[in-house]
């Protein structure tokens, strides 16, 4: 009796168990490559390896550091001239607005 013999599994179910059983597999390797040597005491934790996601950061030469400076010299310029502009016409379209309430 028992009722083993009789639990049978679709052939699809079988092999999803085999792939995530895989993916398991390869994860599990994954982070004993990562963690072992902390784990078995070869490195400490705060000695970390070399991040593969580090952002990469550019330290400008002296000459593009000047370049740099230079158009915003001359954007902070041009931002602080007062000229005309289009604020003017949104005040009198403010004005007509309150008007015709």
């Amino acid at each position: 009796m028992g009722g083993g013999a009789y639990m049978t599994v679709s052939e699809t179910h079988t092999r999803w168990g085999e792939a995530f059983t895989v993916v398991c597999w390869l994860w599990i390797f994954h982070r004993a490559r990562q963690d072992l040597p902390v784990v078995l005491g070869f490195r400490h934790p705060w000695e970390h390896a070399h991040d593969p996601f580090e952002p990469h950061v550019h330290h400008p030469t002296p000459a593009e550091a000047d370049a740099r400076s230079g158009s915003w010299d001359i954007f902070s310029k041009k931002s602080l001239k007062t000229s005309e502009d289009d604020d003017e016409e949104e005040d009198e379209e403010e004005d007509e607005d309150e008007e015709d309430a």
